[in-house]
């Protein structure tokens, strides 16, 4: 196969969503989870606006990962994308912490991640907060929303490690966000609808 860096990294996009996403949920397991009835016009709005929101948060994802095809491209202006996407995900998250009350300690140990970010190992980041290793026990429908924060958070980490941006970080970086990418239709259906 031939392609361009630009349809290369869209045919990575595709290829990562269907194979690294993990912990999938079916349409049952959807909707058998716990959630907050939306009763008043204000919890409508609320959940109109992070809808939104994810939807921003899905565009500007691929927008990072196509930046990464760009030569152009540096690790701060990575890293400032990986920033925009966890300021996104931290309005979408608490909305899951209204809708998914089971999710809210989890979700909350989830963003105190973000005072870490600067001194965190990747190691530790891994163990932590990928395998929940530093997070409290929670039922599968909370790690999806979690990784719309975790991911990024990633990023930050690889951009900060790799100034120079060498391939191999751009591997990864692409891997991160192409996984992230595939949880958040699980997090529309689970926090949304």
């Amino acid at each position: 196969m031939n392609l361009s860096k630009p349809s290369l990294f869209i045919y990575l996009l595709i290829l990562s969503e269907l194979t690294f996403a993990s912990g999938t949920m079916n349409e049952d397991e959807i909707k058998n989870v716990d959630r907050v009835e939306v009763s008043d016009e204000e919890a409508r709005q609320r959940l109109s606006i992070t809808a939104g929101l994810l939807a921003d948060y899905e565009i500007a994802a691929k927008k990072l990962i196509m930046n990464l095809g760009n030569k152009s491209t540096t690790a701060i202006g990575i890293s400032n994308q990986a920033k925009a996407l966890l300021d996104l995900s931290e309005n979408v998250i608490n909305s899951a912490q209204y809708r998914l009350p089971q999710c809210d300690e989890y979700l909350a140990k989830t963003l105190m991640l973000k005072d870490n970010l600067q001194t965190i190992s990747h190691a530790s980041l891994e163990k932590d907060y990928h395998h929940d290793g530093a997070l409290p026990k929670a039922p599968g429908e909370c790690y999806h929303t979690k990784d719309l924060f975790v991911h990024p958070a990633t990023v930050i980490v690889l951009t900060r490690d790799d100034p120079t941006l060498n391939e191999k970080t751009k591997a990864s970086i692409n891997l991160e966000i192409s996984e992230v990418l595939a949880h958040t239709e699980i997090v529309r259906q689970l926090v949304i609808y």
